[in-house]
């Protein structure tokens, strides 16, 4: 216990014990003292709790005996890169283009870098091409950071391709 703590308790208790002089009824003061103690007793008791709790919640217990051993798991799926080097989809831009030009039937240069000139100065088919682009955008940032298989990145890619809306945002992929 520090000294500070010593000195707040040693005040309160002649706070109180002060006050016990203007009880003149010796049975009030009886009463007065019992109430005093119990209260002694439960605020000591909820201060040595916090104590030892600060204490003792970083502190590790003794080691126990190993149990016995399970039943094997069940083995995980394969492709996924949480035990691999390397995340993510390996040329992931030219698949998500490739896969965006056979199903709009527009130019990979120009679902690439929607401009007039890439367009073939169609302007149709810029306007059709931007919001492709964007979508190509987003599914790349998507495929770089993914623990999907490649196999599972693709199909879910052309149901995102086919429903934009369905993909609208990461957290949906």
């Amino acid at each position: 216990m520090e000294l500070t703590t010593l000195l707040i308790i040693l005040i309160i208790f002649v706070i109180f014990f002060s006050i016990s002089f203007m009880i003149h009824d010796i049975k009030y003061r009886v009463s007065y003292y019992m109430i005093l103690a119990l209260l002694f007793l439960a605020s000591l008791n909820i201060y040595l709790s916090v104590i030892y709790y600060i204490q003792l919640r970083n502190t590790t217990g003794v080691q126990g005996q190993l149990g016995p051993k399970g039943p094997k798991g069940v083995q995980g799926s394969s492709g996924k890169c949480s035990f691999s080097e390397k995340c993510g989809i390996t040329d992931a831009r030219t698949k998500i283009i490739n896969i965006a030009n056979k199903m709009y039937n527009i130019d990979t240069k120009c679902l690439d870098e929607p401009t007039l000139a890439n367009c073939n100065n169609d302007q149709d088919v810029l306007d059709q091409a931007r919001p492709i682009n964007t979508q190509v955008n987003m599914l790349e940032q998507i495929a770089y950071s993914t623990t999907m298989s490649e196999k599972d990145f693709i199909s879910k890619l052309n149901v995102c391709m086919q429903d934009s809306n369905s993909c609208m945002d990461p957290t949906d992929f």
